[in-house]
C-alpha cells in the first residue's frame, strides 16, 4: 500500500490511529458480493424464491429495494454462469456503483417520459438501473471508449434494456446541446482510489500532481453535464475515488462560476455535509463519493450544434413487415409497441421514438441487437427471445437441458424444424433452432458456459 496516500487520507479526514489502520486493512479484504434484480424482467419475491431454489444466500442492502447481499452456496455453477444472469435477470454489481441511480431516483420507480443521459456509461451496470428506476424514459448511454463497448452492449442486451440508445462522445461535446436532457449521470473518470481493494494497480501511480490532472477533466465534464440539463433537471455526479480533490473540490470550483444557476441537494447523513463517501471499512462496500445537483435556471450558451446524418437506419415498410411476420409466425406475438432500426445488416429494438434525438446525437445502438437480416432473410438471435414472453412454439426445458445448451451442447427434441423460444418455469431463457430433432441454443459465444 503507497505510504503517501494512507499519510493523505489520514491527514485529509483527520483519522485517528485506529481509524486509519481499519481503512487499510480493509483494502486487502475481498468485499460482500452484491447483485441487483432487474424488475423489469421479474418481481423482487419471485426472485427470491429462485434465490431459494438456487442454494443462494441473500440479504436486503441499504441502497435500494432491489439491491442484495449474495452468498452462492452451488459449487457447481458460478454466479455469473447462472440462467438468471446469463438472461439478465440480475446484474452482478457492487452496492457503492449503485448509489448514483438510487440517488437521482429517491429509489422509486418513475413513469415520467423523462430523457437522461448516462454520460461515462461502460460498463453499464447504471445505464441498466436507470433503465429499471425510469422505464418510460429514454436512457441515452453515452461511451467514450469504443474499446469497451463490447462488453457495455452485451450487458445492455443481456438485461433487455430497450429504452436505451448509445452514443460514443467525449463528456464534454453535451456542452453544445444546451438543456436537452432532464436528468444526467457524470460517474467521472477518476483515480479510482475506491477499488484498491480490487488490485494494487489502482494506487501505482498516485500522487497529488496526477490528481490534480484528473479533476480538470471532471471540471470539463461537470460543466458539460450542468449546460446540457435542463433547468429543474437534477444530475449525480459520481467517482470511484476518496480524496477531496476530484469530489468537493470539483463541486467548489463549479460553484464559483456557476452558484447563480445550479444548488446541491442533501443526501449526506448529516446537515453539515451534503455528500455521501463511501468507506469500505465502515460501509462494506469499495470507496465511492457521490453528489446530487439541481439546476435552478439557464445557463447562457453558445451556438447550438447543427444537425447530423444518422449511421443507424430506421426500417423500409419492406423490412418492417419481413420481422414483424417472422415473430408473427414463428412466436404469435406482435412488432406493434416497438420501434426497429438497422445498423449494417444488425436489427435493433427499442421500445421509444427517438425523433427527439435523431438530427441532434450519431447513434451506435438502440435498445437490443435481435438478430440480422441475411440473404433477404431475418435471423434471429439469442436475444430475441429475452426481452418478452412468447405463448407460441415455446419449449420448457429443465435445469439439466440448460445446463447442456448454455454449454453449446445440442439436445434431442422431436419437434418440426425452426427456431423455439426456450422457458423454464417463468424464465426466458433465448431463442433455439431445432434441425432433424435436435436443439441448440443461439446463445452468444462469450456466453458459453465453460
Amino acid at each position: 500500500m503507497k505510504k503517501d496516500f494512507i499519510k493523505y487520507i489520514k491527514e485529509e479526514f483527520n483519522y485517528s490511529e485506529k481509524e486509519i489502520k481499519d481503512f487499510e486493512v480493509s483494502l486487502g479484504k475481498k468485499l460482500p458480493k452484491s447483485i441487483r434484480i432487474n424488475t423489469n424482467k421479474i418481481g423482487i419475491q419471485d426472485f427470491l424464491n429462485l434465490a431459494k431454489k438456487n442454494k443462494w444466500e441473500v440479504k436486503k442492502t441499504s441502497l435500494g429495494k432491489n439491491t442484495f447481499y449474495i452468498n452462492n452456496n452451488d459449487k457447481e455453477i458460478a454466479l455469473g454462469s447462472s440462467v438468471e444472469h446469463i438472461t439478465g435477470y440480475f446484474y452482478i454489481q457492487e452496492l457503492a456503483a449503485t448509489s448514483a441511480p438510487f440517488y437521482l431516483s429517491n429509489d422509486k420507480i418513475s413513469k415520467e417520459k423523462y430523457l437522461i443521459l448516462d454520460m461515462s456509461a461502460s460498463p453499464g451496470g447504471k445505464t441498466t438501473q436507470l433503465s429499471e428506476y425510469y422505464p418510460n424514459s429514454i436512457i441515452v448511454a453515452n461511451e467514450l471508449n469504443k474499446k469497451r463497448m463490447q462488453g457495455f452492449f452485451s450487458n445492455l442486451d443481456r438485461m433487455s434494456s430497450l429504452n436505451t440508445v448509445c452514443t460514443n462522445y467525449d463528456g464534454r461535446f453535451f456542452k453544445n446541446i444546451p438543456e436537452l436532457f432532464d436528468k444526467i449521470i457524470l460517474d467521472a473518470p477518476c483515480s479510482g482510489e475506491g477499488t484498491a481493494y480490487k488490485t494494487s494497480e489502482a494506487l501505482k501511480y498516485w500522487n497529488i500532481k496526477n490528481i490534480k490532472k484528473i479533476a480538470k477533466l471532471q471540471y470539463g465534464l461537470f460543466e458539460s453535464a450542468i449546460k446540457t440539463l435542463k433547468p429543474g433537471g437534477e444530475m449525480t455526479y459520481s467517482t470511484c475515488t476518496l480524496n477531496s480533490i476530484e469530489n468537493e473540490g470539483v463541486i467548489e470550483k463549479i460553484l464559483e462560476k456557476y452558484s447563480k444557476y445550479i444548488k446541491v441537494l442533501a443526501i449526506g447523513e448529516s446537515k453539515e455535509y451534503k455528500y455521501k463517501r463511501n468507506w469500505p471499512h465502515i460501509d462494506e462496500t469499495g470507496g465511492f463519493f457521490v453528489a446530487k445537483i439541481k439546476k435552478i435556471s439557464s445557463i447562457p450558451n453558445g451556438d447550438n450544434i447543427k444537425s447530423l446524418k444518422q449511421n443507424i437506419e430506421k426500417l423500409s415498410g419492406t423490412e418492417y413487415k419481413m420481422i414483424s411476420s417472422f415473430f408473427e409466425t414463428n412466436f404469435g406475438f406482435s412488432l406493434s409497441p416497438y420501434y426497429l432500426f438497422k445498423y449494417k445488416n444488425n436489427i435493433h429494438l427499442g421500445n421509444k421514438n427517438l425523433n427527439e434525438l435523431w438530427d441532434k446525437l450519431f447513434i451506435f445502438k438502440i435498445g437490443i441487437n435481435i438478430g440480422e437480416i441475411k440473404n433477404n432473410s431475418f435471423i434471429p438471435n439469442f436475444n430475441s427471445g429475452t426481452f418478452e414472453r412468447f405463448n407460441k412454439n415455446a419449449i420448457e426445458i429443465n435445469k439439466e437441458e440448460i445446463d447442456l445448451l448454455f454449454k453449446g451442447t445440442s439436445i434431442e427434441k422431436k419437434l418440426k424444424d425452426g427456431f423455439y423460444q426456450l422457458q423454464n418455469n417463468k424464465l426466458m431463457c433465448g431463442i433455439g433452432k431445432i434441425q432433424n430433432n435436435k436443439l441448440k441454443s443461439l446463445i452468444k459465444t462469450n456466453l458459453i458456459r465453460k
